[in-house]
C-alpha cells in the first residue's frame, strides 16, 4: 500500500502535516516564552538599559489618568472586552463572539527601585477574566451595558419581545458581556523592550525609560500577574495549539506507517 495509491489518504496526510506544523509552531512559541519568563529573573526598573529586551514585575500606576471599563465602569489602565451571543445550529447551541475590542492608556510600572513608563500599544494582553455579565434574551441589561449597546453600532439591543396580544414573547438571545482589565494598583508583569526617552521621567523615582514594542524584543506581553502567574497564562494560551499539533502529527504518522 502506498499513499500515492489512495488520494484521500494522501490529502489527509498532507493536511494533517501542514496544519499540525503550524499549530505546533504557534503553540511552542508561547511555551518557549513561558519558559523564558520562569528561568530569568525580572530586571530592576532602575537598571533598565536602552534598546534591550527586558522583563519587569511591579505595580501598575496611572500616568495621566485612567480608563473606565465598558461593562462595570471600573478604573483601569487597560482592558479587553468580548460580547458573546448564544446561537443554535444543527450541532446544538454554541456561543459566538459578535463584538470585541480593547483600550489602554500609558501607565507606569513601579518596583522597589523606581518606576518606568509603559507604552501598551502593540502589546499582547494576557489578563484574567475579571467579570462576565450574563443577560437572558429579552431581559434588560444593567445600565452600564445599555450605555455600551447604545454607543456601539455593532451590538443591537437584546431586550426584544414579540407582542402576541395575550402575552409578550421574549425573542432576544442570551448574551455574555466579558471584561478583562488591568486595574490601577494591580500587580503587572511586562515583557518587552526598554528604550531611553528623556521625557519619560520627571519626578523623583522615575527613570527616563519607556517599555514597549521593539525589534530587539521577541515578544511584548503585559499580564496582570506576578512572574509565575504571567508564565502560566502564556503557557496556557499555547498548550491547546501545541497539543493539537501533536495529535495531527500522530494522524499523519499513522497514515505514513500504514503505507509502508
Amino acid at each position: 500500500m502506498s499513499l500515492l495509491d489512495y488520494p484521500f489518504a494522501l490529502a489527509i496526510f498532507c493536511a494533517s502535516s501542514f496544519v499540525g506544523s503550524v499549530m505546533f509552531w504557534y503553540g511552542s512559541k508561547d511555551l518557549r516564552t513561558a519558559y523564558r519568563i520562569l528561568t530569568n529573573d525580572p530586571n530592576d526598573v532602575q537598571s533598565l538599559g536602552d534598546g534591550t529586551p527586558v522583563e519587569v514585575e511591579g505595580i501598575a500606576q496611572p500616568e495621566n489618568g485612567v480608563l473606565q471599563s465598558p461593562f462595570t465602569g471600573s478604573d483601569c489602565v487597560a482592558y479587553e472586552y468580548e460580547v458573546k451571543e448564544e446561537r443554535n445550529s444543527k450541532n446544538g447551541r454554541h456561543w459566538r463572539t459578535i463584538d470585541s475590542g480593547r483600550n489602554h492608556v500609558p501607565f507606569r510600572i513601579e518596583d522597589e527601585t523606581a518606576s518606568a513608563l509603559v507604552d501598551p500599544r502593540a502589546a499582547d494582553f494576557r489578563f484574567k477574566s475579571e467579570r462576565s455579565i450574563d443577560v437572558r434574551g429579552g431581559n434588560k441589561p444593567p445600565e452600564r451595558v445599555r450605555e455600551f449597546i447604545t454607543a456601539n453600532k455593532d451590538v443591537d439591543s437584546e431586550d426584544r419581545t414579540l407582542d402576541l396580544k395575550l402575552f409578550e414573547l421574549k425573542t432576544g438571545k442570551d448574551r455574555k458581556y466579558i471584561e478583562k482589565r488591568l486595574d490601577s494598583g494591580e500587580s503587572v508583569h511586562v515583557l518587552g523592550e526598554a528604550r531611553y526617552d528623556s521625557m519619560a521621567g520627571s519626578e523623583a523615582g522615575e527613570v527616563n525609560t519607556v517599555i514597549g514594542h521593539g525589534e530587539n524584543a521577541p515578544r511584548f506581553l503585559i499580564s496582570d500577574a506576578d512572574e509565575r502567574g504571567a508564565a502560566w497564562r502564556v503557557a496556557w494560551g499555547g498548550l491547546p495549539y501545541a497539543f493539537g499539533g501533536v495529535v495531527l502529527f500522530g494522524i499523519a504518522g499513522f497514515l505514513l506507517v500504514g503505507s509502508l
